[in-house]
C-alpha cells in the first residue's frame, strides 16, 4: 500500500457527484486536502465498526461495500459496487460514528482520502461551497434511504 500526494490536477474530482456545481478553484482546494492511497485487489479499505471520520473517493479500480449479517455468510452481504468517482465514508465524517459497512478492493484501486477534520474546516471556511456539497449529500443520502425502504417493503411482502 502506497500513499502519495499527487501534484497533477484534480480532474477526477470533476466526475464526482458530490462536487457537482463547484468551480475549478474549489475542486483544487478539495483535492489538496487529501492524499492518494493505493490498494491491491482483496485489500480492506475500511472495516465495518472501525473508527471512521475520513472521506474516501475512488479514483480508479473497483470496490464493493459489504455489511455483516448476524447468522449470515461470514463474507457478509454485498450492498453495492463502487467505481470511479464513488464516495464512501462520508456519513462518519459528519456523525462521528464508526464506519457502518466494510469496503473491499475488488481490483487494484487508487483512493483519494480526505481526513474528516480537514474537510470540516474547509467547509466552515467556505460556506458557499459547503451549501452546494451539503445539498448534494442530502439528496444522495435521501435516495439511499428511499432504496432501503423499498427493499425492506419488498422483503415484508415476501413473508
Amino acid at each position: 500500500m502506497v500513499i502519495r500526494k499527487e501534484s497533477k490536477g484534480a480532474n477526477f474530482l470533476r466526475e464526482v457527484n458530490l462536487f457537482d456545481g463547484l468551480d475549478k478553484k474549489a475542486i483544487n482546494q478539495i483535492f489538496r486536502l487529501g492524499l492518494i492511497q493505493n490498494f491491491q485487489a482483496g485489500d480492506m479499505v475500511i472495516r465495518e465498526g472501525q473508527h471512521g471520520g475520513n472521506l474516501h473517493i475512488l479514483i480508479n479500480g473497483k470496490a464493493e461495500v459489504v455489511k455483516s449479517i448476524k447468522g449470515g455468510s461470514p463474507k457478509g452481504k454485498e450492498l453495492s459496487k463502487l467505481g470511479r468517482g464513488s464516495v464512501f465514508g462520508e456519513m462518519s465524517v459528519f456523525d462521528g460514528a464508526p464506519y457502518s459497512a466494510s469496503v473491499k478492493a475488488v481490483s487494484d484501486c487508487d483512493i483519494h482520502i480526505i481526513r474528516g477534520s480537514d474537510f470540516e474546516t474547509f467547509l466552515k471556511e467556505s460556506p458557499a461551497v459547503a451549501y452546494v456539497i451539503f445539498k448534494t449529500l442530502i439528496s444522495s443520502i435521501s435516495n439511499r434511504l428511499r432504496r432501503t425502504n423499498l427493499a425492506l417493503s419488498a422483503m415484508d411482502k415476501r413473508k
